[in-house]
């Protein structure tokens, strides 16, 4: 007695015309699955050690200082700021850019204290001031100041200014100075209320100034 045939199996399809074959899938071999586990511990425990111990040096695997604090309701909110009179007299606040001063916000409030340390530093920021403004006067007196915010219960009691250090001379901020994006004003150095000594040279602290 015969067998039956076997009937063949149907043929695929062709391929609709323009469409893609779908791509072969390929599994990870344990070795690969193994160094990516070992990459994913390694990182994450850079990450904590970096979270509890580091700081702005440890970046990416620590936070940045400048965005790593929590501001509590009976605390101050301290902003840094970049002061100056020009060669023309002019009095002004200056944004503190890669772009207007060679060095970003983040760079100088990482190095305040080199600042404070060694004032002269600041004349590096007045000549890339410079560079990329050549038609502009020239910045003569520089201050590294910080605004602060008084906080109570969560709301502003008060503002002030303190400056953290002057360059050529250490003095504190002329009261004149104008308010974030204000117009400069012309000011006398040589006047007594413009060229009192910033009274603490070896920590920038000096009396804050209520405004």
């Amino acid at each position: 007695m015969s067998k039956p045939e076997t009937e063949a199996a149907p043929a695929a399809p062709p391929p609709e015309p323009g469409s893609r074959p779908e791509p072969e899938v390929k599994r990870l071999s344990g070795r690969g699955l193994l160094w990516r586990a070992l990459a994913l511990a390694v990182g994450t425990l850079l990450i904590v050690n970096g979270s509890v111990y580091g700081n702005d040096t440890h970046w990416p695997f620590a936070s940045m200082g400048q965005f790593a604090f929590r501001v509590g309701d009976n605390d101050s909110i301290r902003s840094t700021f970049l002061a100056a009179v020009d060669e023309d007299g002019n009095l002004q606040r200056v944004a503190l850019s890669h772009n207007n001063i060679g060095i970003a916000r983040a760079e100088v409030e990482g190095q305040q204290r080199n600042f404070i340390l060694e004032p002269q530093m600041l004349s590096a920021l007045a000549e890339n001031y410079a560079r990329r403004h050549p038609g502009s006067p020239e910045l003569v007196q520089l201050w590294l100041c910080q605004d602060i915010t008084e906080l109570y219960k969560g709301r502003e009691r008060g503002t002030s200014i303190e400056t953290m250090v002057g360059w050529p001379a250490n003095t504190l901020i002329p009261e004149s100075l104008p308010e974030p994006g204000g117009e400069k004003v012309a000011v006398d150095l040589d006047a007594p209320e413009n060229s009192r000594p910033n009274t603490d040279e070896s920590t920038g602290q000096s009396g804050q100034e209520s405004r």
